[in-house]
């Protein structure tokens, strides 16, 4: 897991709510049907909104997730845009520490495809995280991306993450070393403020990173579930008789947010 000073003043990705970038070296020419095909793999309902969209794109909409105004969730899948030849350092990949081909990956990034949300926060966040992410992997079928940045987490993944993870790169977590204090560790999440949860925050030392990172992964899972955690309870640590007190305030590290803080002490 790679480790850095918290910035000052890092980048803000919290205006870009669900929204996922397939980036591959070669231009793609998304078409409805395939595109349909794809996500009909994972969500058989899904219909085809508008495959004239606004700059090339196409529209999606899953008819299960509609309000009783007729309010109804929709994916955009925008079309193949060209990127600068420094496309990949545009991205800060610090945070990207589980891929360790990230950099090398991204830096041949000529052409994205933006998978974006409409209408998202008329519904539970599991049913938007299932839709989004359905939408996500039906385009990644073919042709297969090089990798996925996810602006609200700040985090790139490559194509598998997608079978593998349920938040996928929705949701990063993120290590800090806390400044003038040698051994002592800051961990957080980032992406869940679009689906309008906290994100986590942890401080620690002697414990293994590793099995905090699948903690706080664990625990963001069940938020995005419904689960339902109040600061000033107790919640099992990483061992089964381990309680560890959670507190709700504003974020460490910015960008600035709603965290519930959990305190290993």
């Amino acid at each position: 897991m790679a480790r850095c000073e918290a910035p000052d003043e890092p980048k803000d990705p919290m205006s870009a709510g669900l929204a996922a970038e397939l980036c591959y070296v070669d231009a793609v020419r998304p078409r409805p049907a395939d595109v349909l095909a794809g996500i009909r793999r994972y969500w058989p309902s899904v219909e085809l909104v508008d495959g004239t969209g606004r700059g090339g794109g196409l529209m999606v909409g899953f008819p299960e997730l509609s309000t009783d105004t007729g309010i109804r969730l929709l994916v955009s899948v925008g079309r193949s845009v060209p990127q600068p030849g420094d496309a990949g350092g545009r991205r800060d990949l610090t945070q990207t520490w589980e891929w360790p081909d990230a950099a090398a990956t991204m830096a041949a990034v000529r052409h994205t495809v933006t998978v974006t949300e409409v209408f998202g926060t008329s519904f539970a966040p599991a049913n938007r995280v299932r839709a989004f992410i359905s939408a996500v992997r039906g385009l990644a079928e073919g042709p297969v991306p090089a990798g996925i940045w996810w602006p609200a987490g700040g985090v790139a993944t490559p194509p598998a993450a997608l079978a593998v993870r349920p938040l996928a790169g929705l949701v990063n977590v993120r290590l800090y070393n806390v400044a003038g204090s040698p051994g002592l560790l800051l961990m957080d999440t980032l992406g869940m403020a679009p689906l309008g949860l906290p994100d986590l925050e942890c401080v620690f030392s002697g414990l293994p990173e590793e099995h905090m990172a699948g903690y706080l992964t664990a625990v963001a899972e069940d938020l995005v579930a419904g689960h339902t955690i109040r600061g000033g309870s107790l919640m099992q640590g990483l061992l089964p008789d381990q309680r560890w007190r959670v507190t709700t305030g504003s974020a460490s590290v910015a960008p600035d947010r709603q965290v519930l803080s959990i305190a290993t002490t």
